[in-house]
Formats: structure tokens, sequence, C-alpha cells
């Protein structure tokens, strides 16, 4: 942090994320509200290429304060007035649409695709809507559309339970005048934290010289994006940082990102949904994938859902690098490797039946056709490295590993040793600026 002050920008998604650190010991997951929040003299902001649950954003903060033991977030809290909302009249409707579904949707229930949906529809309430003079009007109109929406399912809105952050459980939707009596208590709570002001913060902040260093927090990884995801497992929004004018009216272009740079877990990859990417099974490895999943805890944080576990897929690595546009790696998970127990990496994919070499695309009906071509590295012990913060304190076989990612994927920057604040080791000099 430069002079004590950082800005911290969540540019996409909305309550489907679920972000963990720990914070002086203490565990930490963050949803709606970036990371950042938890360090005084960072500014978080809630932008308009999110979509907001209010009534769960006023949840995290109540959350945080008490997790962190404090009376005020150690951070400043900005939503940005033209963030679409994300209600539960969304999360309803996104029930209803999993119930009917002759296939799965592989949705979090939380609202995020209806919410989007709206955007695209040219009927989306923002949080300038709510804390507009006329705003009971605006939102009982809300409530009708997806009443009758709703009602055409043969369901009714009011009986339909849907998540909320507040007690960890479902709760009805509610009445017409149930649901404005809730929101009247989150629009006067939430107030506070609305700025009509953004792009001049960001502008100002940018381009203006100040120094002042920024981070870009995301909801899902660059494999759910809508374009190159597997098809029913995608966000509803664009979860690529390429994306991130949007959320801040150009004001930052993808291309400006000093250091653009994707985290990877580094021997195996976890998926939650449907699709089933090309597999060799074999005893041994579901023995490692059942471990990697207790050892550290693959579920999914806003749903708690059992992620599969799959080896590193170059292919894959290589598609959505393109895709997304990052410069560096950031080689996460050093501590799931053991010693003495080698892991498969995927370099290529072949048909099943030609035997001929194929491409990954991101279509289900493709991917059953291939079989993976592997070789395997062999491991190290994953809690000594721990311990190490230099790049040439680790193990031999880590750093012939991490060399091939480098040169396969994307030059490793950082590597991470551990869930905790400080446990990584670094391979650019952090105390100068990255210049372009």
């Amino acid at each position: 942090m430069q002079n004590g002050r950082l800005y911290s920008i969540r540019y996409n998604g909305g309550a489907n994320a679920g972000h963990e650190a720990d914070i002086n010991e203490k565990k930490i997951v963050t949803h709606q509200i970036p990371m950042a929040i938890v360090k005084e003299g960072a500014t978080a902001f809630i932008t308009r290429g999110m979509v907001l649950n209010p009534e769960d954003g006023l949840a995290e903060i109540d959350y945080i304060k008490e997790a962190l033991g404090v009376t005020e977030l150690p951070g400043n809290l900005i939503i940005d007035q033209n963030t679409p909302l994300a209600l539960g009249t969304h999360r309803a409707y996104e029930t209803v649409l999993n119930e009917v579904a002759s296939e799965g949707r592989g949705s979090t229930g939380r609202g995020i695709a209806p919410a989007y949906m709206e955007v695209y529809g040219r009927t989306a309430k923002t949080v300038r809507d709510l804390m507009a003079e006329d705003w009971e009007e605006k939102l009982r109109n809300h409530y009708l559309l997806y009443q009758r929406l709703i009602k055409g399912f043969g369901r009714d809105l009011e009986d339909i339970d849907v998540y909320t952050m507040k007690n960890q459980a479902k709760r009805k939707v509610g009445t017409e005048q149930e649901f404005i009596e809730r929101l009247e208590e989150v629009r006067t709570r939430l107030s506070p934290y609305v700025a009509t002001n953004v792009f001049d913060l960001l502008n100002e902040a940018w381009n203006n010289n100040l120094r002042i260093p920024f981070t870009i927090e995301g909801a899902q990884g660059a494999g759910l994006d809508p374009y190159h995801g597997v098809y029913p497992d995608v966000s509803a929004g664009r979860p690529m940082s390429r994306n991130i004018n949007d959320a801040t009216y150009n004001v930052i272009l993808p291309e400006e990102i000093a250091f653009r740079a994707a985290a990877m877990k580094t021997t195996y990859m976890s998926s939650v949904g449907q699709r089933r990417l090309p597999l060799n099974k074999t005893e041994a490895y579901e023995k490692h994938a059942k471990r990697i999943q207790e050892e550290f805890d693959e579920r999914g944080r806003s749903t708690g859902r059992l992620r599969d576990i799959y080896p590193i897929s170059i292919p894959i690595a290589q598609y959505l690098q393109r895709a997304a546009g990052y410069e560096y790696l950031v080689a996460t998970h050093l501590d799931a490797s053991r010693e003495g127990e080698k892991f498969e990496v995927i370099i290529g994919y072949q048909d099943k039946i030609t035997g001929t070499e194929r491409p990954y695309l991101p279509y289900q009906e493709d991917l059953d056709k291939l079989k993976p071509i592997t070789v395997k590295f062999k491991g190290w012990d994953g809690e000594g490295v721990k311990q190490i913060r230099s790049p040439e304190d680790l193990p031999y076989e880590t750093r012939l590993y991490l060399a091939f990612l480098s040169r396969t994927i994307a030059p490793v920057a950082f590597g991470t040793t551990g869930p905790e604040l400080g446990s990584y080791i670094s391979w650019i000099n952090l105390s100068r600026p990255i210049d372009k």
C-alpha cells in the first residue's frame, strides 16, 4: 500500500463468490465485498459490473465486524449507485427455473443469472432506484413482475424459500408488503455506503498519478465465462478481468493493468457442476482426489457443494490464458503436494477412436470424445514448503514443475504456500512498480 492507501474493486458477479483468507488467525469469507475491506486505509468498491443483494451485503458487513472483533469496518466501503440489484425475487425465479429445467443448471441459488438477465433485458433495478424518492413504487412494480412470471410456472412468489446470508438459512420471499418493509430497512442502513461519484474517484486515482495501488477482484474463474466455459456450468457475468472496463466506465482498460495475473491451483484443478472433463480414472487417482477434497476443504464457499478434482490440464490453461489475456501466473496450493507421491498433468487430448490429437474446446459433446495424454511429476513435501519464502529454497521438484508451468502457460510470478496472509513466494521485485 502506498501512503497507507489502496483501492480494491469487485468488477463482476455477486453473492455467488466465496473468497477466503486467514486474517490474524481468523478465517474470513467474503461474498460481495472485496477482501481488502479488512485492511485499514483500503477503499473497497462494489461496482456496476456486479449485481448486489443488499440484504446479504448488510449481513456481510455485520459478519466481518464480528469476525474481526471490531465495531467499524477497517476499510472504507463504497457502493456504486448504478450497481444492479439481485433480490429475493431473482432467487425465487432461479429456484423455479431449476425445478422445471430438464437438465440441471448448476446454479448457486443466489439469483445471479436472473439479475444479469434483467441487465440485458433492460428491466434491471439498481441501487440508485433503491435510494430514489419513488423507490417504493419501483420495487413494488418489480415484485409484481416476478409474481406474474412465477405464477406462470404454477407457483406463488411469496411462498418460495430463498437463501439469506443473515441466518445462513432459507426464508420465504414473503408478501409484497413484507418484501417492501425489508427493503426499507436495508435502504436506511445501506445509504451511507452508496456513492454517486464513483467515476470521479476512480478516474482521479487511476489517471492523475496519485500512485494509489489497485487490486481487482472477481467472482468465479475464467473457466466459467459464458463463452469459454462448459455449458451449463457457466457464470451469468463475465468473470475475466478483460471486462474490467465495463465496471469502471472505461477508466481502467485491461491493457493498462500493469500486473495481469491469473491464480491457478498447482497440482490439481477443482470443478463444481455437471461438466465432465477427460480423465484417466484409477484407484490411485481417486484416492488422491479424496485426500485433496478432505485436506483442502474443496467445496464451494457459497453453496458448500463438494468439488470434483482433476489433474492440471495444460490445454485448458492455455485456452483460458488466450481468452483472458493474462501475462503472469500465481501458482497456489504449493502445500498440496506430497513427497514420494507423483501427480499427473494433462499435456494434450486425443480422439478416443482415431487416436489423433484434438484441441480443447468447451463443449461437453466434444469433451466426451477425448481422452487425456498425461505425464507425471514427482511431488514434494507440501508441509515443508509452508516455511519457505525464497524461490531458491524450494525443493528441486517444485522448481522444476514451476519452470514447466512458466514455459507452457505463463511466467510464474508468485506461489502460495498456505492460506495465511504472508504465505507466499515472489519471483518479482515488489519494492518497485511494474512498468509496462
